[in-house]
């Protein structure tokens, strides 16, 4: 088969792959969410090292062509939309740690007010007085 045609066909598999997750962003879905994109992540790569080989094999002539415009639109669609869950992972991760912060902070003041077994300043009494 040819590089352009076998290009094609992995671009749209990875297309299909990237649009089948749908991301809402809400917080309580956020861990699901963020399974389902690493998981879509692991599978592409596979697919997006083919698509990286098969472009060397393309030759440049063939880079003006209409078949080679499709796959780059295609491209274009799949970028578009990682770009979306782009924006919506960085929000699980900026919430994921403002929560880490708080419990950080949580730690401290209750370190504060309860010393750990071993912390406790040693205390002495001064006789000689």
């Amino acid at each position: 088969m040819e590089p352009l045609k076998q290009a094609q066909e992995v671009a749209d598999k990875i297309l299909k792959m990237t649009r089948s997750i749908a991301l809402t962003g809400k917080k309580e879905e956020a861990e699901q969410e963020a399974e389902a994109f690493s998981v879509l992540m692991d599978e592409r790569e596979s697919m997006i090292d083919e698509l990286t080989d098969l472009r060397l094999q393309i030759d440049p002539s063939e880079a003006d062509s209409a078949e080679f415009k499709a796959i780059l639109k295609t491209i274009n669609q799949i970028t578009e939309l990682d770009k979306a869950h782009m924006v919506i992972m960085e929000s699980f991760r900026e919430e994921a740690q403002a929560s880490y912060k708080e419990i950080k902070q949580g730690q401290r003041i209750h370190a504060g007010y309860n010393p750990l077994p071993g912390d406790e300043a040693s205390s002495k009494i001064n006789i000689k007085s």
